[in-house]
């Protein structure tokens, strides 16, 4: 097999119902040196059995299983692990890439050499009678999304003041997904950048790191990857005491994660009030876009009565964890119950209302 110049990584967890459908889209890509890495995070049903049969005879394809859930983040780390490409990718189980997504993002990562390739947008499903196979789709049931804030007409590398950079990410100027990018493996690799143990907004804490330590870190308009809706995820999840445990935990220990992240830039040094801002802006974005959500749909008898609830404020807080949580639940209990019926990105009313509005073919800015 010739050098490979992409390893696309895809975490999966109960996810028969699509994979190999999606690692098979994956290996149409008009880039034929690439090669696919699916790791199993212990699902309880047959995801794992499945794609081994499938593959088994395909060395493009490389399928193994966690020794213990851990999570997508833990999973993906696996994947860098194993990786042999010169670029790393990632995809979600359900989703896809558009076929000919890593020759043309390789073509302007190697003229940049470019540590991070970052696309701009991405493509949204619309209809309701979706595929397992995204990329049988057509246009009119694609929707583009425009993730940036600012959209270079050509490729370029973004600046180098890190001042600005870090307006620019606040100000989500660059969208922190992981999935519609290109990350060089050694640059990975030589800055230890790696997912932190985290259900939710591992992806934000991920690109940060990289945004940090690259000079080399490229923009470029397109839509490649596509997303499906309307699938549950842990980002989807139902509203379930549970959720809001998983919610709860995560905005407890992003913090810390964030900081150790920006303990290693010279400039967060230098200017330490940065490491307040950008710590306020992420948890106040868990907390506006997860945590309120699901405690409103739970309530607070719920909440409270809640074994999982309780047992995260006591890893938080020791024995003054009654206090904390009834903190917790007088500040939250004033809030408004955030909107629903059409107004989630994640359900097809959303985007029927998008659609409506804008018409068939427009770049969506969200």
């Amino acid at each position: 097999m010739e050098d490979i110049k992409v390893s696309v990584i895809v975490p999966m967890y109960k996810a028969s119902g699509f994979i190999v459908e999606c690692a098979s889209a994956l290996l149409r890509q008009t880039l034929k040196n690439i090669e696919i890495i699916l790791v199993d995070d212990c699902s309880p049903d047959d995801t794992f059995e499945k794609c081994s049969k499938a593959f088994e005879d395909d060395d493009r394809v490389t399928v193994v299983r966690q020794d213990k859930n851990g999570g997508p983040g833990r999973a993906r780390n696996r994947g860098i692990q194993l990786a042999r490409g010169r670029y790393v990718a990632f995809a979600d189980a359900d989703d896809s890439y558009v076929l000919n997504a890593f020759e043309e993002m390789t073509e302007v990562a190697e003229k940049f050499d470019a540590d991070v390739l970052h696309v701009s947008g991405a493509y949204v499903t619309f209809s309701r009678n979706m595929p397992v196979d995204l990329t049988e789709l057509g246009s009119d049931e694609l929707i583009k999304m425009q993730l940036d804030r600012e959209v270079f007409d050509e490729p370029g590398l973004i600046t180098g003041d890190m001042k600005e950079r870090l307006d620019n990410w606040l100000a989500h100027y660059y969208h922190w997904n992981v999935w519609s990018k290109l990350f060089r493996r050694e640059f990975l690799l030589e800055h230890d950048i790696t997912f932190r143990d985290l259900s939710l907004s591992e992806d934000k804490n991920f690109c940060l790191n990289c945004l940090l330590h690259t000079d080399r870190y490229v923009k470029m308009k397109g839509f490649y990857y596509i997303y499906r809706n309307g699938v549950e995820s842990l980002s989807r999840g139902k509203y379930t005491p549970a959720f809001l445990a998983k919610t709860l935990r995560t905005i407890f220990s992003i913090s810390g994660f964030m900081a150790e992240v920006l303990d290693t830039s010279p400039f967060i040094k230098e200017h330490p009030e940065y490491t307040d801002i950008i710590l306020d802006k992420c948890t106040s974005s868990l907390d506006k876009n997860y945590v309120t959500p699901a405690y409103k749909s739970v309530g607070r008898e719920a909440a409270g009565e809640s074994k999982e609830v309780s047992e995260v404020f006591m890893e938080r807080f020791g024995s003054g964890w009654r206090y904390m949580e009834k903190l917790f639940f007088d500040a939250h209990d004033p809030l408004p119950a955030p909107e629903t019926d059409g107004n989630d990105m994640n359900t097809y009313e959303f985007w029927e209302k998008m659609v409506e509005k804008y018409g068939k073919g427009a770049v969506i800015e969200v």
